[in-house]
């Protein structure tokens, strides 16, 4: 699994994606891993203030797969011998804040902010796989979570209908 992380030279990526070396293969984990950190924060605010059970239910579901998310690249990255980004911590408060400012809002907006982040998890990891799409083992972890981030903007953007 972790035989990309020890590679110094390029891998041989889909033809339309540029190869990755371990230097960018390190800077996109510990991308991945503020980005998840910062959505398990964004989510868990949410539940604080919801009243609707359905939605209480679908934010912890959110919840405890981005953690998941975070927890593998956090793995990744300590298995290389890389430090864990020190700006997390500022990103977990900006999450959390930004989740509580929101959602004092309400629902609707909450959705509409939740639907921009999953757009953006969405484009980076679909960008991802490719550019490691020699290693089977991160490209099937990535394409899982791919799948995971398109459920969730799925789920907020129907409530969001339904809601409003």
């Amino acid at each position: 699994m972790l035989n990309i992380l020890k590679q110094n030279g390029p891998l041989t990526a889909a033809k339309v994606v540029k190869p990755i070396n371990r230097d960018k293969l390190i800077d996109r984990l510990k991308e991945f891993y503020s980005l998840e950190k910062f959505q398990v924060q964004y989510y868990q605010a949410q539940l604080s203030a919801a009243n609707d059970e359905y939605y209480q239910r679908a934010f912890a579901k959110m919840v405890q797969i981005e953690s998941g998310h975070a927890a593998y690249f956090a793995k990744q990255l300590q298995a290389a011998g890389i430090e864990l980004p020190k700006t997390v911590p500022l990103l977990e408060m900006a999450g959390r804040l930004l989740g509580e400012a929101v959602e004092l809002t309400g629902p609707e907006q909450t959705c509409k902010l939740g639907i921009a982040l999953e757009s953006r998890a969405i484009e980076v990891y679909r960008r991802f796989a490719f550019e490691v799409w020699d290693d089977r083992e991160m490209r099937r972890t990535l394409l899982e979570y791919l799948l995971d981030e398109e459920f969730h903007s799925l789920w907020l953007k129907d409530y969001l209908k339904r809601w409003h």
